[in-house]
């Protein structure tokens, strides 16, 4: 953990960082902290700083920027919110729900009001149930000494395959897991095998070794039975950050956008703020070695239908606070007026 002092020059740093993208000299470190301390100090701080990989030079002669890891500590430990008054609130209200009630068109319209807002594309992906999909048959078939190979077959006879590797899981508890997925999930709703899981647990924890990660990867595979549509929403708005002047960056970030699952970045170990709605945030190399300066914040938003994930895709030099606010300001408009039409 950083000292106080130290927290504080961080924070200044990135925050700055983020209004300016120019590298934060000592001196402006002095102007903006809230607190005495001489520029022998702050420099020596910054140093230590840069030392332990918080934060860059760009040039020699330059000011500081903060690094991923930077970055990261900040979302983690220094990000603040403002509080949002109550008539902001309700013109949000008022916007998103002009066009009626169901989430799909609220979630269209809180998009493009987040993405002109953050500058950051957002992307809508809805994943939809096939309330008629059932689970037919789960077969083991072990291929080598160190891999095995799960098949799931569905009722409209989608057949699914998932490798596993048998240096972190057992071929006996692998058998034993498809064992108990058989006796429980055939013949089941792909809708409801979600609700199931509660009853399987208990059986997986006593009898097999690593049963989470097997319970996980099952998880993963079926749920993607689901249909899926997505919808890319203000790269115009993206397009204004100088981070993507650079055509071959710009190539890469549509690339992602275009080709990844948000469903598959939402499954991070990392999160913004406990405090609020479930929001994820992934950092420069977090995402990728090529995409250094990317950043994607997300949530997901459960309906009766399925789930919808909002993403935001940026660069890493992104307001973290304004974008995990608006975010969470939406989540909640969106689940009160749910409660409220209950």
């Amino acid at each position: 953990m950083l000292s106080e002092r130290q927290a504080k020059i961080l924070k200044v740093i990135v925050s700055e960082y983020i209004k300016t993208n120019q590298a934060v000299s000592s001196k402006r470190i002095q102007e903006l902290l809230n607190i005495k301390v001489s520029s022998a100090t702050i420099r020596n701080d910054s140093a230590t700083l840069e030392e332990m990989n918080f934060l860059e030079k760009q040039h020699t002669s330059s000011g500081r920027v903060p690094s991923t890891k930077g970055y990261r500590y900040y979302v983690d430990h220094l990000m603040e919110f403002d509080d949002y008054n109550e008539s902001l609130k309700e013109n949000l209200k008022s916007i998103l729900f002009q066009r009626g009630t169901k989430i799909e068109n609220v979630l269209e319209q809180a998009s493009q009001i987040i993405s002109e807002m953050t500058k950051m594309t957002a992307i809508v992906t809805k994943q939809n149930l096939n309330s008629e999909l059932m689970v037919k048959k789960i077969d083991l078939i072990p291929l080598s000494e160190t891999m095995a190979s799960v098949i799931f077959i569905l009722s409209n006879g989608e057949m699914q395959n998932q490798l596993f590797n048998l240096k972190d899981i057992s071929l006996s508890d692998l058998s034993i897991s498809i064992k108990i997925f058989s006796d429980c999930l055939v013949d089941t709703p792909v809708k409801e095998i979600e609700n199931n899981i509660s009853l399987i647990r208990p059986n997986l924890e006593t009898t097999v070794k690593n049963y989470d990660l097997i319970l996980e990867t099952f998880m993963s595979n079926i749920l993607q039975t689901k249909e899926s549509k997505k919808e890319i929403v203000g790269m115009k708005n993206m397009l204004e950050n100088p981070e993507f002047n650079d055509t071959d960056k710009l190539r890469k970030v549509i690339n992602i956008m275009e080709n990844m699952s948000p469903f598959d970045w939402f499954d991070v170990s990392y999160s913004s703020n406990q405090k609020m709605i479930q929001i994820r945030t992934k950092i420069g190399e977090e995402i990728s070695e090529d995409l250094s300066d990317i950043s994607i914040v997300e949530t997901a938003i459960k309906t009766e239908q399925g789930s919808t994930m909002l993403t935001l895709v940026g660069p890493k030099r992104v307001d973290y606070s304004q974008a995990n606010q608006l975010i969470n300001l939406i989540v909640e408009i969106i689940n009160g007026d749910d409660h409220k039409n209950e």
